[in-house]
């Protein structure tokens, strides 16, 4: 099957009455709805689409669907794209390319890069023109479709807009690779929007806007869930012991975790019962799991002679030492189409838990969460995050890394790297603990330490955490931004048509 891009059917979900009734966002809703109005008029009978690489797997596709339903809702007429590759070695060249925009070796062979991407982007291209119009607005999230939308020749050609859900405060060889490889493509599209402003390319500036992303509280991911249904759910998939669950709640596929060396559908020894440090991400080198595991292995070793020089109840404080467990979960790789080194990862990190001495790698659980069924997935991870006694996200880059935010609206204590959009989200010692070097294992381990041994003040971060979530990082102010944006290119004056990046080419006989 040549490349293609397919139009994903986007469900209605929760609808913007339900966020009115959320503490705090009648006024913002309000808001929201008025600028949708605006946008909505100028718009007319002509359409948004949003286009990126996976229906699954990651924030991105996880925040399009709600984006698109609640537009949709709005009055402004908004619809998902995804860019459907027919060759592995895509999203190959699309992986080294983000290491690169993350500072990290990537793309060693840049002509045979060029010459795939270009391939894919151009036969796509031909696909994407039954979709658009020269009138609509066509939003590019990430890298891998955007050399699609810069093939589309210029009579065919929407008003771009990219949205860059990545980058770096700092540029270095590796950055300077990426961006010179992207130039060519992103010349067409009239606006370029960042989640932070320190990671806009001077060249950029005159196109740039700056835009954060935002969770859905009333999402499966992130809504409440009372004891009896977070226990229903780890029940469903696998990781809590106990009876097992009637028919209708039983899940399409259970949670895997490595456990005597091999991968099981087997439970979490004492859940619910010891404090669990959690990570939930893709496993991917960028988001520090490697690191975690020694951080804990020396958390084990020295925090009880470490709780001793606290000003902690020490026999509290030595109990939660002596039971805690690190629980590492992220997608089942192979659910993950557009992250081709997810398996890899996986593969290095249970070699370091197998290596780990017997009584502490009894207390470290890596989880292959099953993506069969993406509500059930959403699920178990809001079960997860509320389960723990803090959520961790030790990313060694991170472009914004909403795993926080997620946290902290749940009320949950959080230990992050301070890097990237996490510490836009995150203020240390105010909602949070921060680490400045998240390879560090000595500071891991003391981080851990913290907040395990000062309770209280973990959860007045975390309350004060969820606070600045509801004001900054939900999806009503989010989508605020969108209207600002969208409303400032449909009021912009018309430019002259940039040549595009390669041609269209049709698809073979």
């Amino acid at each position: 099957m040549p490349p293609t891009v397919r139009e994903v059917f986007v469900e209605r979900g929760s609808r913007l009455r339900g966020y009115r009734a959320i503490e705090g966002l009648e006024g913002p809703v309000a808001t929201l709805a008025e600028k949708a109005r605006e946008v909505s008029h100028l718009l007319g009978s002509r359409r948004v689409w949003m286009i990126n690489s996976t229906r699954s797997g990651g924030g991105v596709a996880e925040m399009l669907p709600r984006m698109c339903a609640l537009m949709n809702e709005l009055g402004v007429d908004t619809r998902w794209l995804v860019l459907e590759p027919d060759d592995p070695a895509f999203f190959r060249v699309t992986k080294g390319l983000h290491n690169l925009l993350h500072g990290e070796p990537g793309l060693d062979d840049v002509e045979e890069a060029r010459k795939i991407f270009d391939r894919i982007s151009q036969a796509a291209a031909w696909h994407l023109r039954e979709h658009v119009v020269s009138g609509d607005v066509l939003a590019v999230h990430d890298p891998q479709p955007v050399g699609v939308a810069a093939c589309l020749m210029p009579e065919h050609r929407p008003t771009l807009l990219w949205r860059c859900h990545i980058g770096l405060p700092y540029h270095n060889e590796s950055t300077r690779r990426g961006w010179d490889f992207l130039r060519p493509y992103l010349v067409p599209f009239r606006r370029m929007v960042f989640s932070a402003e320190s990671y806009i390319p001077d060249e950029y500036l005159p196109r740039r806007a700056v835009l954060h992303p935002g969770i859905d509280p009333l999402s499966h991911k992130n809504r409440e869930l009372r004891p009896y249904k977070l226990v229903g759910i780890l029940r469903s998939v696998g990781l809590l012991e106990g009876p097992p669950v009637p028919a209708w709640a039983e899940f399409k596929a259970r949670a895997q975790r490595w456990a005597a060396g091999r991968w099981e559908a087997t439970p979490i020894p004492g859940l619910l019962h010891r404090p669990a440090l959690v990570q939930v991400s893709r496993f991917d080198r960028l988001k520090g799991f490697q690191y975690l595991i020694p951080g804990f292995a020396q958390m084990v070793r020295a925090g009880p002679e470490r709780a001793q020089h606290l000003r902690v109840d020490t026999s509290r404080a030595r109990s939660e030492l002596a039971q805690v467990q690190l629980v590492l979960a992220g997608p089942d790789p192979s659910g993950v189409l557009d992250d081709p080194e997810g398996a890899s990862v996986l593969e290095e990190l249970t070699g370091q838990q197998s290596a780990l001495p017997p009584e502490i790698g009894a207390r470290v659980h890596l989880v292959r969460l099953p993506m069969e069924d993406l509500k059930q997935n959403a699920l178990t991870v809001n079960a997860l995050q509320r389960v723990a006694a803090a959520v961790l996200q030790n990313s060694i880059k991170e472009g914004f890394g909403l795993t926080v935010s997620e946290a902290l609206w749940k009320g949950t204590p959080v230990v992050a790297a301070n890097v990237g959009g996490i510490k836009v989200q995150v203020r240390h010692r105010r909602d949070g603990l921060l680490v400045d070097d998240p390879s560090d294992p000595a500071a891991l381990a003391e981080a851990m330490v913290q907040v395990l041994a000062y309770p209280k003040d973990a959860e007045l971060m975390a309350c004060c955490g969820r606070a600045r979530v509801r004001e900054h990082f939900l999806v009503i102010a989010q989508l605020t931004k969108w209207m600002d944006e969208l409303r400032s290119l449909l009021q912009a004056p018309a430019e002259p048509p940039a040549p595009s990046a390669s041609a269209e080419v049709p698809p073979a006989a």
